[in-house]
């Protein structure tokens, strides 16, 4: 077996600092402000939400907010939340034969927390109100405890701010937000019975109400003759 490497050997391996060894892990799920949207909305679509709120800035670069009426989280477990591999979803390798939730892994707010200034307010029981969490580039968390509805809101802002070559590799705020409306589009399509906003720069782009029919949700996204032709 090798000997491990002292300090002072001339070793090229490094181990990255955790800041760092993050930032990369993120590459892997947050492509674009895009990534964003999809990894916080199937969050809210998994904690049982029946109404949720998609804002974005100038393309989602400069500010997504996703709002929902879900399960909402407690202090301790908000905390967990921004903690790379933490999840409610799975325990044991067995679960993993039986996943039903759209996300599993524990990465997307770690992922997001760490290219991006990010703040949470959640609360699972407005009687007993609710938390804020707030943590910039992946650094320490800041909690306080706030009066809130009950769900949870989560703001991302600037994102890729501490990642400039990353952030270069972006499109113009038209082809980000086109994006964005793709993919809150897919979700309004796939599940009916959630009321899905989507607010771009102030104007609303996207506003379909619940409903139990898969026609009636396709004539408010595409029009009546489209969802005529399917019957």
């Amino acid at each position: 077996m090798s000997a491990i490497p002292q300090e002072n050997s001339k070793s090229r391996v490094r181990i990255l600092p955790d800041d760092l060894a993050n930032q990369i892990a993120a590459g892997e799920v947050v492509e674009r402000p895009m990534s964003v949207v999809k990894e916080l909305v199937e969050n809210s679509i998994d904690a049982g939400s029946t109404r949720i709120l998609i804002e974005i800035e100038q393309g989602g670069k400069k500010l997504i907010r996703v709002t929902d009426n879900g399960s909402g989280l407690s202090l301790e477990d908000a905390e967990l939340s921004f903690l790379r591999h933490a999840t409610s979803k799975i325990s044991s390798s067995s679960d993993l034969e039986k996943i039903v939730s759209l996300g599993f892994r524990g990465e997307a707010l770690p992922s997001i927390a760490s290219v991006s200034k990010v703040r949470m307010t959640t609360s699972a029981d407005e009687h007993l109100g609710g938390v804020i969490i707030s943590i910039e580039g992946g650094g320490s968390a800041q909690t306080k405890e706030t009066s809130c509805p009950h769900g949870t809101t989560i703001e991302v802002s600037q994102l890729f701010y501490n990642t400039p070559a990353r952030k270069k590799f972006l499109k113009g705020d038209g082809t980000e937000s086109s994006h964005i409306t793709q993919v809150v589009t897919q979700h309004a399509l796939a599940h009916p019975q959630i009321h899905f906003t989507l607010i771009n720069n102030g104007r609303k782009v996207i506003d379909v109400l619940p409903t139990d029919q898969h026609l009636y949700r396709i004539a408010e996204l595409f029009g009546a003759e489209l969802a005529k032709e399917l019957v």
